[in-house]
């Protein structure tokens, strides 16, 4: 494999910057233009352009660090790949949406707070998919070399960046959403904008370990 330069690293991120910014604008103006009734621009909808660029951003990363096990003879680094294959799955196929709604049948969970009882569900089915990645990358950190572990704690961060916007920004959207709902185009943006913007972070971070190849990466 050829090794990119660190000029071709900030290329690449600035690409992926560049792309997300492009998508907000045109999230903005479709919004604000008249006439405008397609939603295939808008950040906020599903099988959208700026969906869409995530998926791609999510396969990138299982290819990453799915490489990253051969390439530094480590196994460890299949456990980020497989959370980010079920981050595409359940983007591809609504999973927590659909599984979601089945516990909150199932519980028959009430609705408090402006939430409906399926937000609770999603929540709960969020919950214990963190947990499942959180102790299978907890096992392979623990078990793992000590630039594994430096990479986990990169990632971690990135990822908990991800969580915020997606999970907690997500609820006070419904939230607000329920009392003021002039804000939409606010919330829609720091939601679903900051998404794009921190998988773009992990995107190009995980490409850019693959630069590394076999090298320590305790200065990266």
């Amino acid at each position: 494999m050829t090794k990119l330069s660190n000029q071709n690293l900030f290329e690449f991120l600035v690409l992926l910057l560049l792309t997300d910014f492009v998508i907000f604008g045109l999230h903005l103006a479709a919004r604000f233009y008249p006439g405008t009734t397609s939603l295939y621009w808008a950040i906020d909808a599903d099988r959208s352009f700026g969906e869409t660029f995530q998926y791609i951003k999510e396969l990138w990363l299982i290819f990453s660090f799915a490489a990253l096990t051969r390439i530094r003879s480590d196994w460890a680094y299949w456990s980020i790949s497989l959370l980010f294959c079920y981050l595409l799955i359940d983007d591809l196929f609504f999973l927590h949406e659909r599984w979601g709604d089945e516990v909150a049948r199932y519980l028959n969970l009430p609705s408090m707070l402006n939430l409906r009882s399926q937000d609770f569900g999603e929540l709960a089915v969020s919950a214990i998919a963190g947990i499942f990645f959180v102790a299978l990358i907890g096992v392979s950190y623990w078990l793992g070399s000590k630039t594994f572990r430096h990479v986990c704690k990169r990632v971690l961060v990135l990822l908990a960046g991800l969580v915020f916007c997606g999970i907690v920004l997500d609820a006070v959207h419904v939230i607000v959403d329920s009392i003021s709902p002039e804000f939409p185009n606010f919330f829609n943006l720091l939601e679903d904008g900051g998404e794009m913007l921190f998988m773009s972070g992990l995107c190009w971070y995980g490409v850019s370990l693959l630069k590394r190849g076999e090298h320590s990466a305790s200065s990266f």
